[in-house]
């Protein structure tokens, strides 16, 4: 292998090359041992785990990540590799940004496409959702920005009047992560004029006690983005009775937070009165229960 591996990438190469690098730098691997090793991790979780005995250093010190990216494509092309949803998530939200910013070239339709092939083959779990150590992998290359452009995305299209572009793309994000189900749909609902059926969506996850409690804490974020701070002040109260019951301090925290932002837009001062003692006892059961976990920042 040469130093210009870096800058053409690993395809034109051998697998002989490849692995006869890996074993130069530390790394004894044949297809046998990576095909086990691939049945419990995805390429970077691979890569990882060959990090401790890699001596490579400069150019090659990246090297094993990219090696096991590329094996992964060799051996097992039958599945598919995180970083091939990173990349068409990637140029389907560059089209979708192009076509917001007036681009009528922009290659929406044949993005979309794409995705949808990818999408079949995302590893699912029995309970059809897809496997979380395939999404953290595949959504850890996105930075903060992306991730945000990510969530304003779908809203945007219904926003500019691309409303069918908007459903593709929250019907995407609420399979890619599903704990937005039900939640980004509702926005888009908003945007395009049908507000109460969208809050009454929102109300509906938000007090759904089968769903997990990021989702419910995420419905009571849409009905704030909406600026609907009478209903959260309706869903909140009832939800931090609950999550204090359940001793769930995490979720208690943050609808303790949810609530506080809704009570000063709303001017209720007898109600922030009576929170800031929830919020005493409330922290006051987490730090017991987590003694020496100092406490996350929970704000909106």
């Amino acid at each position: 292998m040469d130093k210009a591996w870096q800058r053409k990438g690993l395809k034109d190469y051998s697998t002989e090359a490849i692995i006869g690098t890996l074993g130069h730098y530390g790394v004894q691997v044949s297809e046998a041992d990576f095909r086990q090793l691939a049945e419990k991790k995805y390429p970077s979780g691979i890569a990882e785990g060959w990090m401790p005995q890699w001596k490579g250093t400069g150019q090659f010190a990246p090297f094993p990540y990219a090696a096991a990216g590329e094996l992964w494509k060799r051996w097992l092309s039958d599945r598919l590799a995180p970083y091939e949803l990173s990349e068409s998530l990637a140029l389907l939200m560059g089209a979708l940004g192009q076509l917001l910013q007036g681009s009528q070239q922009a290659p929406v339709d044949s993005s979309f496409a794409r995705m949808n092939e990818v999408r079949q083959r995302v590893p699912v779990n029995d309970k059809g959702e897809p496997e979380p150590g395939f999404m953290q992998e595949a959504l850890r290359v996105f930075d903060e920005r992306a991730a945000r452009a990510f969530d304003d995305l779908a809203e945007m299209l219904a926003k500019a009047g691309y409303v069918q572009h908007a459903e593709s793309f929250s019907d995407l994000e609420e399979f890619l992560l599903p704990d937005r189900r039900g939640v980004s749909k509702p926005i888009i609902r908003a945007a395009r004029g049908e507000r109460d059926a969208a809050l009454e969506d929102l109300q509906k996850v938000a007090t759904d006690g089968s769903r997990a409690p990021i989702s419910r804490v995420l419905a009571v974020d849409g009905l704030l983005h909406l600026g609907a701070n009478d209903k959260v002040a309706a869903v909140g109260r009832p939800i931090l009775e609950e999550a204090e019951r359940s001793q769930d301090w995490h979720l208690a925290l943050d609808i303790v937070a949810r609530l506080e932002h809704a009570y000063k837009q709303l001017g209720d001062r007898t109600s922030l009165a009576a929170l800031s003692q929830d919020r005493a006892r409330v922290e006051k059961a987490h730090d017991e229960a987590h003694p020496g976990h100092r406490r996350h920042q929970h704000q909106h």
